[in-house]
């Protein structure tokens, strides 16, 4: 794997073609920016949609400044920068990558987009009832930055924790995070750190030694295999398995600092029976045209909307998506569990854009020539958005994501009002 370090040197050619809002009197003074240049040819084209959006703080901002002022701040995608990609073989090859920063739900930047991702923290739970995980998110945002001196080993990836409103931010100093019920856990080089969600203050703190780990390269985070093997489980955190040939396994109860272990067998077994023993729909397509989606005792037959479909997707718990497909062309259509039909079945590509984990609606967007028609989880028509052929629609963090090469829009669910777009030129 070749160095972060190089990927890391990330070049922004582009910022965000926005107003200033007055600044507030209570900002401290911040380091210029990056010199960077504004491809003002983006906004020449007749097709072009005008920027949207301010800003809070006239001084470039690469770091949250924290303040109980600003409320439920949001994740947005605001400049563009050639990355080198340590993937590739060709040492030299770059990729346009998007950066990210925070803003405020009416569109007001408050810190500049410098993050290569910002996410919310969260955990998943087993309920043993119904056989389901539940994503349980927490008002903290993970944010990541590239940084090949002090980032994670391997990555160069350094994180910083924040509340979701802005009330506290910790900087940049960590390599890895995991959430659990009451904070997280963020380890670096020196240890880990218990982090109130609430507050942000340090509900604990140990050196790897004090846990039994010898190595914290060795550690899930660090080497990248987090998204599997860090969880919380039956009120502990997972740190991960030890031993010449990983057969510990070793936890922590971040409650009373107790550190126990168990065989990393018996650890697996547990997770791959947890696993399947959850509950999904299972589908059957019938000689008749009918379909069976069929999950734990509960059974829906019904008339499918597109037969050629085998396996639909139920989505938001109760909606079915069917979708097909070959060289020439595709079809989808959505119904309930009883058969209803929402949107009836046609030609042409469906989006979904599915916000129920997070809490949020379930939404469908269709691309009709230059715009999107945006529908609900009944099938009624909402609003057009506009996107310009070639253009991608998601759903992040309850509003409405409309990329186009080189601009990004932000629409609220609600209105299908633009709360902000940015330009990034990058050249070509």
């Amino acid at each position: 794997m070749k160095s972060f370090g190089k990927w890391a040197a990330m070049a922004l050619a582009g910022v965000l073609l926005v107003g200033c809002a007055p600044k507030e009197d209570s900002a401290p003074p911040l380091p210029p920016g990056p010199n960077v240049q504004t491809d003002w040819s983006v906004l020449k084209k007749e097709e072009a949609l005008p920027a949207v959006g301010g800003r809070l703080y006239e001084q470039y901002t690469p770091e949250l400044i924290p303040r109980n002022s600003y409320g439920p701040l949001l994740p947005f995608a605001g400049s563009q920068g050639m990355t080198l990609a340590w993937w590739e073989e060709d040492p030299a090859y770059t990729s346009p990558t998007w950066f990210y920063g925070l803003m405020t739900q009416d569109g007001t930047l408050v810190m500049d987009a410098v993050c290569s991702s910002i996410t919310r923290c969260s955990y998943s739970q087993l309920d043993s009832a119904t056989g389901t995980f539940s994503d349980h998110y927490l008002p903290v945002y993970t944010l990541t930055r590239g940084d090949g001196e002090r980032g994670r080993p391997g990555t160069g990836t350094l994180v910083a924790l924040a509340a979701q409103d802005g009330s506290w931010w910790t900087g940049y100093q960590y390599w890895g995070v995991i959430a659990y019920p009451d904070g997280v856990a963020a380890g670096n080089q020196d240890g880990l750190t218990l982090i109130s969600a609430q507050t942000g203050e340090k509900m604990g703190q140990f050196t790897w030694e004090q846990l039994g780990i010898e190595d914290p390269n060795a550690i899930p985070w660090f080497t990248g295999d987090a998204s599997g093997t860090a969880q919380w489980k039956d009120g502990l955190l997972f740190l991960g398995t030890f031993g010449e040939s990983n057969q510990i396994a070793r936890f922590l109860d971040p409650y009373t600092g107790a550190v126990s272990t168990t065989s990393a067998e018996a650890w697996f077994t547990q997770w791959d029976f947890d696993a399947n023993t959850r509950l999904d729909w299972v589908s059957l397509a019938n000689e008749d045209g009918t379909i069976t989606l069929t999950r734990g005792e509960e059974s829906h037959p019904f008339p499918s909307p597109l037969p050629q479909d085998e396996y639909p997707s139920v989505l938001g718990g109760d909606r079915v998506y069917f979708f097909t497909w070959d060289e020439t062309s595709s079809t989808f259509a959505v119904t309930d569990l009883e058969g209803n039909v929402l949107i009836p079945a046609q030609a042409g590509e469906l989006t979904v854009l599915d916000g129920t984990r997070e809490g949020g609606p379930l939404l469908f967007a269709i691309p009709q020539g230059q715009d999107w028609q945006i529908y609900d989880r009944d099938g009624k028509d909402l609003y057009t958005l506009p996107g310009g052929a070639g253009s991608f629609c998601y759903l992040v963090n309850g509003l409405i994501e409309v990329i186009q090469d080189n601009c990004i829009s932000y629409y609220q669910v609600q209105t299908g009002t633009c709360i902000r777009r940015t330009y990034a030129g990058l050249p070509g």
